[in-house]
């Protein structure tokens, strides 16, 4: 009896009020799989690009994409991927392998090619962080340069929703 005691007044409120919990991050995935994925299910993809030592990237980071609203608007819509566009590792995009062929460390003052392929320069400079939304045939459609408040962020999804 007092298993069922137990059961009815301690585990199985916890159950009923744990369904409707949003998610507590973005559900980040490998660029390859968003690839697979987009053109399956036809969905866009969104990069956050960022760099290690960004204060604004942090900042974004911790303001921003962790906000429950932006966490369920970029999870239920797009195909989010997180890249370090100085990261020196290879990644194969759209058939091609891009790299970051900078002689130096990742602190170099350099950028992944893949991010100089999607990242257009605003007034002639590039910002961190950024995202690039793209289509399910993996064409850029847009681009949001630098630090996005949450209120700018959202104005400049539900463009695409």
């Amino acid at each position: 009896m007092k298993k069922i005691f137990f059961f009815i007044v301690l585990i199985f409120p916890s159950l009923i009020f744990s369904q409707g919990q949003s998610k507590a991050t973005i559900d980040w995935i490998p660029m390859t799989s968003a690839e697979k994925w987009s053109a399956k299910y036809d969905r866009e993809v969104l990069i956050f690009f960022y760099r290690k030592g960004c204060d604004y990237c942090e900042r974004m980071k911790k303001e921003v994409l962790s906000d429950p609203l932006v966490i369920k608007t970029i999870n239920e819509n797009f195909l989010p991927v997180m890249l370090d566009g100085k990261s020196k590792k290879p990644i194969i995009f759209n058939g091609k392998e891009y790299v970051n062929d900078h002689p130096f460390e990742e602190d170099a003052p350099w950028r992944h090619n893949l991010f100089f392929e999607l990242v257009s320069p605003t007034n002639g400079n590039f910002y961190w962080p950024n995202i690039v939304i793209l289509n399910s045939k993996l064409e850029k459609r847009a681009q949001f340069p630098g630090f996005q408040s949450k209120p700018l962020l959202m104005r400049n999804l539900k463009r695409f929703l």
